[in-house]
């Protein structure tokens, strides 16, 4: 982490325990995110994501994350008809889910808020590969 509390600028690849085993222990408050991811990778599995890219105040320093903002990226097995993709688009608990294309994920990657904080100050982001 930074002075800022950030992960460094760029994408960090990790394996969701890895992430969950930094971010989501400390307090109830991260205990119930990292629950929450736990609870989306199967779902993801099964909908044919192929990766997601983890943001938000869970992967910051700060004591009370509000959220954990995710993209997950459309594999080629994907597809908005499976059951699996329905329980996505109805989100879980503490998770700001959007469901996204190559061209948009990318996007995310490059030029958004997801490598930004609001002052335009870069900072980190993690990718898991499912």
């Amino acid at each position: 982490m930074n002075e800022l509390g950030y992960l460094p600028p760029g994408v960090h690849v990790a394996s969701l325990d890895e992430v969950i085993a930094r971010f989501g222990v400390g307090n109830e408050q991260r205990q119930a995110q990292g629950e929450s991811l736990r609870w989306l990778l199967p779902i993801c599995r099964q909908a044919g994501i192929s990766r997601m890219l983890i943001n938000g105040s869970f992967v910051t320093a700060r004591d009370e994350p509000m959220d954990v903002d995710i993209a997950l990226l459309q594999g080629p097995a994907y597809s908005a008809m499976y059951d699996s993709a329905g329980e996505i688009r109805q989100g879980l608990p503490f998770l700001d889910i959007k469901v996204v294309n190559e061209q948009d994920y990318s996007f995310f990657i490059i030029n958004s808020l997801f490598v930004r904080d609001r002052s335009r100050v870069s900072k980190g982001v993690i990718e898991v590969i499912l």
